[in-house]
């Protein structure tokens, strides 16, 4: 059975998920396929390349897919609380494991610094259209993406009640 790229990427990024970047292996990834290497060399040269391919896949689907998704509803406030909701109710262990990634590797590390200003831009441009003046926008972006931050860390050890997922969003509107 012929494997998509597709195939191949969600396997790439269900690997680094579950193993880091070490668990992404060429032949692994062909075995969990039922197909042969042949196939990956199909559409990548090399693992470095398909590494890249898997930094655009989780760039698209988790930054710029999100903001074109958000972009479709009209009021800022909704915008800003369903980026809330999806940034704190889905499961982050992907996010995680792009994190530890970057965290050995300088060119990862130089990519999701680009995705994470990308995204306190569009938390910026949020407020702004909500009616923040831009410094205080900027800076709550920043306390925002931060929280976030230590989300993603501490929810690989922890569950939060989804309920009260709620009452943190109306907290931070509050503080912030």
């Amino acid at each position: 059975m012929l494997q998509t790229r597709e195939d191949w990427i969600h396997a790439g990024l269900q690997a680094l998920t579950a193993s880091g970047v070490e668990g992404v292996k060429v032949e692994t990834l062909a075995k969990e396929l039922h197909i042969s290497k042949g196939s990956f060399y199909h559409y990548w040269p090399d693992r470095a390349t398909f590494l890249e391919a898997l930094l655009a896949d989780w760039e698209e689907r988790g930054t710029r897919g999100v903001i074109d998704a958000l972009e479709k509803i009209a009021s800022p406030h909704e915008r800003l609380q369903r980026l809330f909701e999806i940034s704190f109710s889905s499961e982050k262990r992907l996010e995680a494991a792009i994190h530890h990634w970057a965290n050995v590797d300088a060119a990862v590390a130089f990519r999701l610094s680009r995705v994470e200003e990308m995204r306190k831009a569009y938390i910026t441009k949020l407020l702004c259209d909500m009616g923040r003046p831009f410094t205080q926008a900027r800076e709550v972006a920043r306390i925002y993406y931060l929280v976030y931050l230590g989300w993603v860390d501490w929810s690989q050890r922890n569950e939060y009640p989804p309920d009260e997922l709620t009452d943190l969003y109306r907290s931070l509107l509050t503080y912030f």
